[in-house]
C-alpha cells in the first residue's frame, strides 16, 4: 500500500509539473518570451550557457524537485536568451564556499549575493569585472534602468572609480516597526505614547494592570527579545548608523547615544516591564509567540510591515483574541530628537561577474532578463493566466491561493535582481491580499498606517546614510576585534549595580581606541568629505 501511494504521488507530481511547463510555453507569458528574440536569444549549439550562484534555503520539498531543478529553473531556462546552470549553495554556507572556488579557478560566472562585505573583498582580490564598457556597449534593460536610476551606478562603484556591482531598485519601505494593543490603551484610558518617557509608562501598565482582564499579572509591557527589537529602540535615541552633527562624523554605538538606550531597557529589565530571559530570545519567536497569544501590549520587530509572516501573525492575534486592535506608533520622542526607524534599502546592490567569467556578453543578457518586469512578474507571481490575472492596475490577483502555496515554491532567490519598486504601487508589497476578507483588510490599513509612521519625511533618520563604502582589509580586522560592543551593552542591561552603563560606556570606548576604531571612523569621515557627491542618503529617495 505504502508504495502504490508513493506511485500515486510520483505520477500526480509528474502530471502537475507537466501541466506547469507547458502553461510557460503558451500564450500566458507572450511578452517574457518575446524577449528572447529583443536579448539576443540563442538557440541549438550556437546558445550560450553560464552558471550562476543560489542560495540553497532548504525549503523546496522534494515532490517539486530541488532547488536547482524544479518548475522555475526549467522556466527561467526556456524563456532567458541564455542557458543558465545554477550552482547551489546552503545559505548560511555560500560564502565560504566561493571563497574555496574562487581559490581554485572555478567559481560561477554570475554572483548573487546579499553580503555587501563579501562582494568588496572578491573586488579587493580582483575577482569581479569591471561593467562599465560591458553596460554601455552589450546591455539594453539594465543600462536603460541606470539611466533612469543613476544610483545604481553610484552604489556599484568601487573605490577605482569602476563599476563592478549590478543592483534592483526596491521602492521605499520600513523594515523596522512598533505596534501596540490600541484596545488596551483604551481599556486602561491611556494615551498613545508620543515620548519614551510615555512609552516607559505605558508599558508599565500593560504590565502591572491586567489588560487583558484575566485577573492575572502575565502580561508583559513591551519586548526586547532580539536585535529586532534592540534595533527599534536603537533608533529611538539615534543610536543607528553613523551621522554628521556639527560638521563632525558621530558615531552613536560608542556614545551618548548607545548609554541612552541601554538606560532605557536596563529601566524596563529592572522593574520586570519585559521578559527576563529576552537575551535567549535570539530570534525573537518568543516574543512574537508572547504578541500572538495576547499577553504582549506593545510589539517591536523587523523584517517590514507587509510580510506574509506578520499576517499570519495578525490573523493568529485576532483568532486568539478577536477584540485586539493594533495600531503602529511613530517612535517615540527621546532626549536626541524623533526618528524614523530602520528601513530597506531602496536600491540593493545584489550581483557581481566573475572577472574570469567564459562569456560576459550572455551573463549581461541574463541580467537584462531578470530585470525585465515580465521576468519580475512571473518570478514573482507564476504563470499570468496559471497561477494568477491581473487586475486593472496590473496588479497580479492569485486565481487559485491553495494551488499556487503548493506551486510557487523556491522562486524567492531568483527574484534577487527583480526591480520590485518599478512595479504597480499594490505589487511592490510582499504579500497579497484579499480585501474581501475582514482581517487582510485591517492588515492592509496597518501596512498604509506604518508606512505613514515610519516612513515620515518630516522625521530624521537613525540610519541617514545608504551607501557608506566597504572596510578595507586591515580595517575590517579592527571592525571584527570590535564586534563585542553590543555585548557590553547588554551585559550592562541585566547586570542591575554590579555593572553600570557608566562603567558599560567607558569600556566600550576604552575597546573602540585600544582596537584602532578610531581608524574607521577617520576612514568614513575621510570618504564623506571626499566622496560628498556620491553620498546617497535615505531622505533623497522620498518624494
Amino acid at each position: 500500500m505504502k508504495m502504490r501511494n508513493k506511485s500515486v504521488l510520483l505520477i500526480a507530481t509528474t502530471m502537475l509539473i507537466t501541466l506547469v511547463l507547458a502553461a510557460c510555453g503558451t500564450g500566458n507569458n507572450k511578452s517574457a518570451a518575446g524577449d528572447k528574440s529583443a536579448n539576443g536569444d540563442k538557440s541549438g549549439a550556437d546558445r550560450s550557457t553560464i552558471t550562476v550562484t543560489l542560495y540553497d534555503r532548504g525549503n523546496v520539498p522534494p515532490a517539486a524537485g530541488t532547488v536547482d531543478d524544479n518548475i522555475w529553473t526549467k522556466w527561467i531556462n526556456e524563456h532567458s536568451p541564455v542557458g543558465v546552470d545554477f550552482i547551489p549553495f546552503p545559505r548560511s554556507e555560500q560564502v565560504q564556499k566561493l571563497n574555496l572556488l574562487f581559490a581554485s579557478g572555478d567559481a560561477p560566472d554570475l554572483i548573487m549575493e546579499y553580503d555587501g562585505n563579501f562582494l568588496n573583498q572578491l573586488y579587493g582580490q580582483k575577482q569581479l569585472l569591471k561593467l562599465d564598457d560591458l553596460i554601455a556597449n552589450h546591455s539594453t534593460t539594465y543600462k536603460k534602468m541606470t539611466e533612469e536610476f543613476p544610483q545604481l551606478l553610484t552604489l556599484g562603484q568601487m573605490d577605482d572609480g569602476g563599476t563592478y556591482l549590478v543592483g534592483r531598485i526596491l521602492g521605499m519601505k520600513t523594515n523596522d516597526y512598533m505596534l501596540i494593543r490600541k484596545d488596551w490603551l483604551d481599556k486602561l484610558k491611556l494615551e498613545m505614547p508620543t515620548t519614551t518617557e510615555q512609552l516607559y509608562e505605558v508599558a508599565k501598565a500593560f504590565r502591572e494592570q491586567d489588560p487583558d482582564g484575566n485577573g492575572e499579572k502575565d502580561t508583559f509591557g513591551i519586548n526586547m527579545g532580539g536585535n529586532n527589537a534592540e534595533s527599534v529602540i536603537n533608533a529611538m535615541f539615534n543610536n543607528g548608523g553613523r551621522f554628521v552633527q556639527d560638521g563632525q562624523l558621530v558615531n552613536p554605538t560608542v556614545g551618548e547615544q548607545a548609554k541612552a538606550a541601554a538606560d532605557f531597557q536596563k529601566r524596563l529589565f529592572e522593574e520586570g516591564i519585559v521578559d527576563k530571559d529576552f537575551l535567549t530570545d535570539k530570534t525573537g519567536e518568543v516574543a512574537k509567540q508572547t504578541w500572538v497569544n495576547g499577553k504582549l501590549g506593545i510589539y517591536l520587530s523587523s523584517s517590514g510591515i507587509d510580510n506574509a509572516l506578520l499576517l499570519e501573525a495578525y490573523k493568529s492575534l485576532l483568532k486568539n483574541d478577536p477584540g485586539a486592535v493594533i495600531e503602529p506608533v511613530p517612535l517615540p520622542e527621546g532626549q536626541f530628537g524623533a526618528f524614523n526607524p530602520k528601513y530597506k534599502s531602496p536600491v540593493q546592490m545584489t550581483g557581481a561577474i566573475n572577472a574570469n567569467a567564459k562569456d560576459p556578453e550572455a551573463v549581461m543578457q541574463y541580467i537584462d532578463f531578470l530585470v525585465n518586469q515580465d521576468t519580475a512578474m512571473t518570478l514573482k507571481n507564476g504563470i499570468e493566466g496559471v497561477h494568477y490575472n491581473k487586475d486593472a492596475d496590473g496588479v497580479a490577483i492569485p486565481i487559485d491561493a491553495e494551488k499556487n502555496k503548493a506551486e510557487l515554491v523556491g522562486m524567492l532567490d531568483f527574484n534577487m535582481l527583480s526591480f520590485i519598486g518599478t512595479l504597480p504601487e499594490k505589487e511592490q508589497a510582499e504579500v497579497k491580499l484579499n480585501l474581501d476578507i475582514p482581517e487582510e483588510k485591517a492588515f492592509s490599513e496597518l501596512i498604509d498606517a506604518s508606512h505613514a509612521a515610519f516612513l515620515n519625511p518630516d522625521r530624521p533618520y537613525a540610519h541617514p546614510i545608504i551607501n557608506w563604502p566597504g572596510l578595507p582589509s586591515d580595517l575590517q580586522v579592527i571592525a571584527k576585534n570590535t564586534e563585542t560592543i553590543g555585548d557590553i551593552w547588554r551585559k550592562s542591561i541585566v547586570s542591575g549595580d554590579k555593572y553600570t552603563t557608566d562603567q558599560a560606556l567607558a569600556d566600550v570606548q576604552a575597546l573602540w581606541n585600544s582596537a584602532g576604531g578610531t581608524k574607521i571612523d577617520e576612514y568614513f569621515s575621510n570618504w564623506l568629505k571626499e566622496k560628498a557627491d556620491k553620498v546617497l542618503y535615505i531622505s533623497d529617495f522620498q518624494q
